[in-house]
């Protein structure tokens, strides 16, 4: 694994990402396995409870094997998005494709920017450093990759201070996988790994799937409830203390729907909202506007059905285009469908 060179060689630090020390927040253990407990748990007791339950998947067997499919659908796309990967710029440094991300080593870059001016440059711009390093040692991708923020941005606030990497926008470094994340959204602890660019959609249809699952688990606690009310007070008391546990989670998952579907139509993710005042380039663009949004139906299709080779990389849109999206819809805006 190459090591970051030596003054006389600005362009050393390229490469693969170093190893880097473990000091981030201690992972989630286990995840997978409290999930498949707690589905065998709400699942299995409405059929251990329920007697009728029994009797009606042999009059309905259509209706129960189309549960007994959901559920087994859930389970393997919980599986499936849980060892997904999220996109990582190291993963994408690897893979070759025309948008790499550029590992620099900034004290390098200080070093000959101070030799030349007698002073510490602490924000480099990428002009600056066109202007104090010779055109051949300035990494092409490197190049590329400051010209998707917008002019006079600062490779050093860029660089992500746990992988000594120039960071594409929309990523973050994740200090549970101690990774740097393409279009980072969340870390999900009960899944064990981030939501980025590369499995975004793969958790929206996992969310889809968990609240189906989850809402007609309740309508079947719901029904042993109303005809076992009677019956035996310990087992209404289970059935009950389960349908309120398993009524709160079913409200977090479609509160969980409605965001990400709300995310995927405009383009944005959930660490964009909630930070949105501390990530420079998104600060001051008004709040009525999404700017990376292609509209409704390209944001989709991207999400969803784009596979392109390699790594597609965002550019900020420019603060006239920002401006001029904030405009007030008109008719003729209306006709041609400016929001998709």
């Amino acid at each position: 694994m190459p090591c970051c060179g030596g003054p006389s060689d600005p362009s050393a630090g390229i490469g693969a990402p170093p190893q880097p020390q473990r000091h981030g927040r201690k992972p989630f253990r286990c995840p997978k396995v409290i999930v498949l407990l707690l589905h065998v748990l709400f699942i299995g007791a409405v059929f251990l409870l329920d007697p009728t339950l029994r009797r009606q998947i042999r009059q309905d067997k259509w209706c129960m094997n189309l549960y007994g499919a959901l559920v087994l659908l859930t389970l393997v796309q919980y599986l499936y998005t849980a060892n997904s990967c999220p996109g990582y710029v190291g993963d994408m440094l690897r893979a070759g494709s025309g948008m790499h991300a550029t590992f620099i080593n900034t004290a390098t870059l200080s070093k000959q920017a101070s030799s030349k001016n007698r002073s510490l440059n602490s924000a480099m711009s990428r002009s600056k450093i066109e202007q104090q390093i010779a055109q051949p040692t300035i990494p092409s991708s490197f190049l590329a990759l400051m010209d998707l923020y917008p002019p006079g941005s600062s490779s050093r606030d860029l660089t992500c201070s746990h992988c000594h990497l120039i960071q594409p926008p929309r990523t973050k470094h994740c200090h549970d996988c101690e990774k740097c994340v393409l279009q980072f959204d969340h870390h999900c602890a009960w899944l064990g790994t981030c939501i980025g660019k590369r499995n975004h959609c793969r958790f929206w249809w996992y969310v889809l799937e968990q609240a189906i699952l989850a809402t007609w688990t309740v309508a079947l606690y719901i029904q042993f409830l109303h005809v076992d009310i009677n019956e035996s007070w310990l087992k209404g008391l289970t059935g009950l203390i389960l349908l309120v546990a398993l009524s709160l989670i079913t409200i977090v998952l479609l509160i969980l729907l409605i965001l990400h579907t709300y995310l995927a139509l405009t383009n944005q993710t959930t660490y964009e909202i909630a930070r949105k005042k501390r990530i420079s380039y998104l600060r001051g663009v008004p709040l009525t506007v999404y700017p990376f949004s292609k509209g409704i139906c390209r944001n989709l299709y991207d999400l969803c059905l784009s596979r392109p080779e390699g790594y597609v990389l965002e550019a900020v849109p420019p603060l006239e285009e920002l401006e001029a999206r904030a405009r007030p819809y008109t008719c003729r805006d209306v006709i041609c469908c400016r929001c998709c």
